[in-house]
């Protein structure tokens, strides 16, 4: 029962990744724009509100789930309304419909992350953790590879790939709802003003955006840097980031194995570091060693993710899990925001040639540097 538990939770990986690479990267802001008349304002207006509503919400449910032991309730609950809102898109011509129906669906989504996060400790009973945690990363980033493909080729509308995704999401997804069940616990009251008055946490979480700040923002402009600075075309783009991928999914699992016999806190500085030699090795590598350089950020991805809810269930305690994942979402959310901000103030003041480009990548480099010495700083405090 407990291998059947394990992969059901590590297979919502899969479908959350296809959520994230066929509606919010692809396909549904293409739809908005081209074929119902939106912009680009639209969509990141609306998406902005539905992660800022998300992560006020999810502060406040996360709190009850975490007090009444309803982790598993809640996370099922916001699933299968990312299920009903995603079928409902295959209905809907209008710009308007469409743009609410995102706002809930992303709403619904986001929160379904902070309670699949938090259920990781329930789901590997305290066991195995890292390999448990790596086995759902890698597992969501062949989701992310296939899902695109698949939509890609055996849809001819929007509303078809709307309804494959739908398909693919919810066939991933159902086992996660027959089979991740925990027993109800009563645990103590959790103070959400205890926690915002808690300095070492806010720490770790400003370590943290400055770390995710990295990944988002290699996540964001990589192939619009290997198509500036080495006129890459989109076919070479595609083999890169895919090369990249496939030891993203690889390394994943064996991340974790590694992580269940260290200390996951102590592995993460370690991962700042890497992120840190990732860029500098990006600014001076050439067609001839930009695979090499995609492995190291493929692994590096992989291995970030892997260890960062693993850290957040060493140091915090059980009955507060959902509360702090909650809080690392803001983090999280927050630095998606700042890296493209640096990222475009740096090509706008230095214009679009290679070397601003390359400069780009060195200033995003600095962020995981900082992110360092508040952590060592954060290790300390506990």
């Amino acid at each position: 029962m407990k291998k059947i538990r394990v992969l059901s939770w590590a297979l919502f990986d899969f479908a959350e990744t296809v959520f994230s690479s066929n509606i919010i990267s692809v396909f549904f802001p293409l739809w908005i724009i081209n074929t119902l008349g939106g912009t680009s304002f639209h969509y990141s207006f609306i998406y902005s509100t539905s992660v800022i509503l998300s992560i006020l919400l999810g502060i406040i449910t996360g709190k009850i789930a975490d007090e009444k032991g309803l982790k598993d309730i809640f996370f099922k609950f916001f699933v299968l309304g990312v299920m009903l809102f995603l079928f409902s898109l295959y209905f809907v011509n209008s710009l308007f419909l469409a743009l609410i129906i995102f706002l809930l669906m992303n709403i619904f989504y986001q929160q379904s992350l902070i309670f699949y996060n938090s259920l990781l400790e329930d789901v590997a009973e305290g066991k195995n953790r890292g390999v448990v945690s790596g086995s759902g990363i890698g597992i969501g980033y062949l989701g992310g590879v296939v899902s695109l493909l698949i939509a890609n080729y055996l849809s001819d509308t929007h509303s078809q790939t709307f309804l494959i995704t739908a398909v693919i999401f919810s066939l991933f997804a159902l086992p996660s709802l027959v089979f991740v069940k925990i027993p109800k616990k009563g645990n103590r009251l959790n103070s959400i003003k205890k926690v915002l008055k808690e300095k070492s946490f806010f720490i770790f979480l400003l370590s943290i955006l400055l770390l995710t700040d990295a990944a988002h923002g290699l996540i964001i402009f990589m192939s619009v840097y290997l198509n500036k600075v080495f006129n890459m075309s989109q076919s070479e783009i595609v083999n890169i980031i895919a090369f990249a991928g496939i030891f993203a999914i690889i390394s994943a699992p064996i991340t974790g194995y590694i992580l269940d016999r260290i200390n996951p806190a102590a592995f993460l500085k370690f991962i700042f570091i890497g992120w840190v030699a990732g860029f500098v090795m990006l600014y001076f590598s050439d067609k001839a060693t930009i695979y090499f350089v995609s492995v190291v950020f493929g692994i590096l991805l992989s291995s970030l993710w892997t260890t960062l809810r693993l850290v957040v269930i060493q140091i915090y305690p059980y009955e507060q899990l959902t509360t702090r994942f909650a809080f690392m979402a803001l983090s999280e959310r927050m630095a998606s925001i700042l890296s493209p901000l640096t990222w475009g103030i740096t090509i706008y003041i230095l214009g679009e040639t290679v070397l601003s480009y390359k400069t780009a990548v060195l200033i995003l480099s600095i962020f995981p540097l900082i992110g360092f010495f508040i952590y060592i700083k954060f290790l300390k405090s506990i």
